[in-house]
């Protein structure tokens, strides 16, 4: 049996390799596998069924706790380091505004979501449940770093954070699919909404994400050597911010995690107006993306796979809060008299990440790929902070409740 944290970590890499490897494989069989269950589910529920089945240990160690205070400021700090400021200005105001109503629609559709679904089956949630939808809530403004830091924030239960990765995995999925199903229809929903069309987002030249730039001994440990550094400052500084506004219930979860975050967030879109912010091209990106799944799958030790299911009005919940979602995006659209791929891109930039993203603007047009990996960068910096808000308003249902 595993029991050390330094022991469970390299199992986790090792598992986390194995996963890849097998998921990148030229057969029939391993694509429809994980065609049919996305990599990230693998990630977060093989840690629990080796945990089950006695493999590994994880009553004496706390991994995921040791592993989301050291590298999980250092992710958020990179992927705010990438968010190309000088960049937004050249998006047009269009694909902000469609960007930041969707944004909205998961704000408001979290709470309005747990009431309608709290009325109609209240056994089937607790004074507990917004915790673990306020990681819904930050994975789809933000992305998963963004769900990481909600879920520290508010330390939701083992079983709502698996109903909630759940969720989440699977409505963003979906959505996914289904803003690419519409593709071919789009020539009508662009003379349904009267689109203005405006060439502007093809003058849009970022093509920083293409350059190719190899891993050296030197920016390896620039790239570490900042991020931790920026960790442990942001720690240092939360401790002493840590008391502020704790009078005021309101302000009852801004505990040192929320400060954390913060502090990293600032500090990575500062920074990111300087020559520092090459180390995200360089490299800041992949190892940040790395130390995610790192932290993804030592949450899967604690999560149980028995208790997955067990409400599955959840996800009557999950597609009350999607259909807000998709909602604000089209009301917006349809007032900004925006194209479908306008509304597609910004829709998934909330929803899913950098990489599906750009699926999504890809599918557009090659050109469009920039304007859907800054919009997604957008929302790694806005995530915590809009899932924040929208954890506040559920919490607020429930006591209603």
């Amino acid at each position: 049996m595993i029991q050390d944290e330094i022991s469970i970590f390299i199992f986790l890499v090792i598992l986390l390799a194995a996963i890849y490897y097998v998921a990148h494989l030229p057969y029939k069989w391993t694509q429809i596998i994980f065609k049919a269950v996305p990599t990230l589910l693998f990630c977060y529920f093989l840690p629990s069924a080796f945990v089950s089945w006695g493999v590994i240990d994880v009553s004496k160690s706390d991994l995921n706790g040791s592993l989301s205070k050291t590298l999980l400021p250092f992710c958020i700090f990179y992927f705010s380091l990438g968010l190309p400021i000088h960049q937004l200005k050249k998006l047009g105001k269009i694909s902000l505004l469609i960007f930041f109503a969707g944004s909205i629609g998961v704000i408001v559709g979290g709470p309005i979501s747990l009431g309608i679904s709290h009325y109609f089956f209240p056994e089937s949630f607790s004074a507990e449940s917004y915790k673990g939808m306020a990681t819904i809530a930050g994975s789809w403004i933000g992305g998963t770093a963004n769900q990481m830091a909600l879920n520290a924030i508010f330390t939701p239960s083992a079983d709502e954070l698996a109903k909630a990765v759940t969720v989440d995995v699977f409505f963003g999925e979906t959505w996914l699919a289904m803003l690419l199903l519409l593709i071919p229809f789009q020539a009508r929903i662009n003379r349904y909404f009267k689109a203005k069309f405006d060439d502007q987002f093809l003058e849009l030249h970022w093509e920083e994400h293409q350059t190719h730039k190899p891993f050296t001994f030197l920016n390896l440990l620039y790239i570490l050597g900042l991020g931790f550094a920026i960790t442990q400052i942001a720690q240092f500084s939360a401790t002493n911010l840590v008391g502020l506004g704790n009078n005021e219930p309101i302000f009852q979860f801004l505990n040192k995690s929320f400060w954390v975050f913060l502090l990293s967030t600032i500090s990575g879109i500062l920074l990111g107006m300087t020559k520092l912010r090459k180390l995200y091209a360089e490299g800041g990106d992949v190892i940040s993306t790395m130390f995610l799944y790192f932290i993804i799958a030592s949450i899967g030790l604690k999560i149980s796979i028995s208790h997955l299911f067990s409400t599955p009005i959840l996800l009557f919940t999950g597609f009350i809060w999607i259909a807000i979602h998709g909602l604000a995006i089209f009301v917006v659209g349809k007032w900004l008299k925006a194209p479908y791929h306008y509304m597609a891109i910004a829709s998934q930039a909330n929803v899913g990440g950098i990489a599906s993203t750009s699926i999504v603007a890809t599918a557009f047009s090659p050109k469009l790929t920039p304007m859907g990996i800054i919009l997604a960068l957008l929302g790694y910096a806005v995530g915590t902070y809009g899932g924040y808000l929208s954890a506040i308003l559920m919490k607020w249902i429930s006591v209603t409740y």
